[in-house]
């Protein structure tokens, strides 16, 4: 029994060790795909800013929501809403 207990601990770490490599990986190949599309777009369009700088600000949400954005906002949104205080509405009549 004890030794099963230590095998599923192993395999586990074993999952969380390699899922994390896996993240690192997808979050490496992306930054690489991403400089690769801004410098394609580039050349593409005999370097013109409007279109390099597009294809920056896409690659930059491209690159923030791979490492996590949209869990980063939603954290900051309901810490900010837990925290703020309740509103009272006072109504009078007359």
């Amino acid at each position: 029994m004890i030794n099963e207990i230590v095998m599923a601990d192993g395999f586990l770490d074993l999952i969380t060790v390699k899922s994390e490599e896996v993240k690192s990986a997808i979050e490496s190949v992306t930054f690489v795909v991403v400089i690769l599309m801004v410098v394609i777009t580039a050349v593409k369009t005999k370097m013109s800013i409007a279109a390099i700088l597009m294809s920056a600000i896409v690659g930059g949400i491209v690159l923030w929501l791979v490492n996590g954005g949209i869990n980063v906002t939603s954290e900051l949104a309901r810490d900010e809403f837990d925290s703020a205080p309740a509103i009272v509405n006072t109504q009078t009549v007359l």
